[in-house]
């Protein structure tokens, strides 16, 4: 009461004397005298250390949500920056896929150009050993062959083409004595068919031989050499038995020397009837003649035998079964010639199907073979006439072909391997042992208490903590709400951590731009992403969901910060005043913010 007494001493008197004068003549309503008495109270308040220190609060608090705001601003950065790094991850994923497949492209691209140059490569191989026989062969005719005269000469005299033709021909005339021998058993059957199919091998695959190892002039000269000869030795064996023959004739000895032709047979086998016809006469009648005398003598025997008729009866039957075992005799050895005749004849006549098969079956082969051989001779000649502009058209090719695409396969591996190396960099660059340093999770978030602001107290027990906390972050000591102190530190921690992963990663950098060895292989690019994917997995994967965890945790821990921070802004300033005021009736909460804000105004 003394403290107020002074007051209103203080306003009725002294230079406050003239304005309570007027207020209290001109003015008489008790609400308006209060509330300038009301004024009056709150103007000598403001000039109190207390209303000091609460305008350095407001200022503090003004700081505080310019931090809150700076540190939403970095959360939502960082958040950015999280974004940014995912999409930057997935795009250099997305480019090793892409460098992936491009090298199996690539690989696929050189495997397939590989076995295009290993073809091209055995073509010319062939073509060029295709070259060099025939170039041997082209040599080998431009050189002159003498064979000499037709006669046989001494085996190591006569030239090399000359014994391969004869050894040929022999080789011939043994398979047309195969084709042509005759089969008398069919048990061995199956053995001359063997032998005969493997002498026509021998003799084809010695054809072949001949043809591709001599020129065709010294081949046809040889066979024409030979024919000469041979027919030299035919002529002197045909003098020799024309002689011989002559000499027969004269001796009186007529030997065919030949083999009759088919119309002397047919007039031979005429005049044979002829004289068989002619004998048939004589025969008959001898026959007739002797049939007479058989009955002459049959009724002598009769007239000569005397006795009863039984025995007459069986003389005739007698004589009787007598021919009839003559006749039946006759009969059977006839029977028996004929079918001696019948199964020669039979033999013959297999021997001579099997021979005609053969026959076919060796023209057939006969005929493929001189397919073939004109084939050969059409392709060599074909092959002779273009083996000149071979060369030039194969370097043509390779330059046109081979060559742009080898040089463009090159140009895109080595851009392919740049990019590659670009990206490793950034690869190896990621190192995950920071985030495996700190364990997210943060502290547990404190009871949602009214905070104090006399937290900051030494009297106030755990202050300390919070003291050391807010002199290391280089907060004012009016600031001391607990939440922002332990928002603020988990905030430093986020950036002492990003500024440790950032000097570490610089570091890395530098280490690696130093020792990186230049031109990896693209097996090596391959094993680097395979191992990086696998620790990404390992490691990045749960640490990053940890990362999310603890930024949603800050999320929501947002917005009980601005609750607590409401409700102690919300706090009538009435609160503030000593007790003996809040008794007396004061201004509204947003007149007393009009009357700070109008204060803070003049002292600016």
């Amino acid at each position: 009461m003394t403290s107020l007494s002074s007051h209103f001493l203080r306003m009725c008197i002294g230079p406050m004397a003239d304005i309570w004068t007027f207020l209290t003549q001109r003015i008489h309503s008790q609400r308006t005298v209060k509330k300038i008495r009301g004024n009056l109270l709150w103007y000598s308040h403001q000039e109190s250390p207390e209303a000091v220190r609460r305008r350095e609060l407001e200022t503090a608090l003004g700081r505080v949500q310019a931090e809150i705001k700076e540190i939403d601003l970095s959360l939502e950065l960082t958040e950015r920056e999280a974004v940014a790094q995912d999409m930057a991850q997935e795009l250099m994923l997305k480019q090793i896929r892409d460098a992936q497949g491009k090298a199996l492209l690539l690989r696929a691209r050189a495997a397939a150009a590989r076995r295009q140059h290993r073809g091209l490569r055995d073509q010319t191989q062939r073509l060029r050993g295709q070259l060099s026989h025939l170039q041997e062969i082209e040599r080998k005719a431009k050189a002159d062959v003498a064979f000499g005269p037709p006669t046989p000469m001494p085996l190591g005299l006569e030239p090399d083409v000359l014994q391969e033709v004869t050894r040929v021909c022999t080789l011939c005339s043994h398979f047309l004595q195969a084709l042509l021998s005759s089969h008398s058993d069919p048990r061995t059957l199956t053995t001359q068919e063997d032998l005969f199919a493997t002498t026509h091998r021998q003799w084809f695959s010695e054809t072949e031989a001949l043809m591709t190892s001599y020129p065709p002039a010294h081949i046809l000269g040889a066979l024409e050499h030979l024919a000469s000869r041979q027919t030299a030795e035919l002529q002197m064996l045909t003098d020799q038995w024309d002689e011989e023959a002559h000499r027969l004739q004269l001796e009186g000895v007529s030997e065919s020397p030949g083999l009759p032709s088919l119309t002397h047979l047919i007039q031979e086998g005429w005049q044979a009837v002829g004289a068989l016809t002619s004998k048939r006469g004589p025969l008959l009648q001898q026959g007739q003649a002797l049939a007479k005398r058989f009955q002459c003598l049959m009724k002598e025997v009769e007239q000569r035998v005397a006795g009863p008729q039984e025995v007459c009866q069986a003389l005739s039957l007698g004589l009787q079964v007598a021919a009839l075992q003559a006749t039946r005799n006759s009969l059977r050895a006839q029977g028996q010639s004929l079918k001696e005749g019948t199964e020669r004849r039979q033999q013959e006549l297999w021997e001579l199907q099997a021979k005609r098969q053969r026959i076919l079956s060796w023209r057939q082969q006969v005929e493929e073979t001189q397919e073939r051989i004109r084939v050969l001779i059409k392709g060599n000649s074909v092959s002779k006439s273009h083996l000149q502009k071979s060369p030039g058209e194969i370097q043509t090719l390779v330059q046109r072909k081979v060559v742009p695409a080898t040089g463009a396969v090159g140009l895109q591996a080595q851009n392919l391997l740049e990019k590659l190396d670009d990206e490793s960099q950034w690869l190896l660059a990621l190192e995950l042992n920071p985030l495996l340093r700190r364990h997210p999770g943060g502290p547990q978030p404190l009871p949602a208490i009214l905070p104090s602001v006399h937290a900051l107290h030494p009297a106030c027990p755990g202050s300390q903590n919070l003291i050391h906390l807010s002199q290391d972050l280089g907060l004012p000591s009016s600031k001391a709400p607990e939440f922002l102190l332990h928002q603020a530190a988990s905030l430093r921690q986020e950036w002492l951590f990003l500024q440790d992963q950032l000097s570490h990663r610089r570091g890395i950098l530098m280490r690696l731009q130093g020792d990186l060895p230049l031109g990896p292989s693209t097996q090596e690019l391959l094993q680097i992403q395979k191992s990086e994917e696998k620790k990404q997995r390992e490691h990045l994967g749960p640490i990053l969901h940890r990362l999310e965890k603890l930024m949603d945790q800050g999320l929501n821990r947002i917005p009980q910060i601005l609750q607590a921070v409401g409700d102690w802004w919300d706090q009538p300033g009435q609160n503030a005043l000593p007790e003996e005021l809040q008794d007396q009736e004061g201004l509204s909460l947003q007149q007393w913010k009009l009357r700070w804000a109008r204060a803070q105004g003049r002292r600016a």
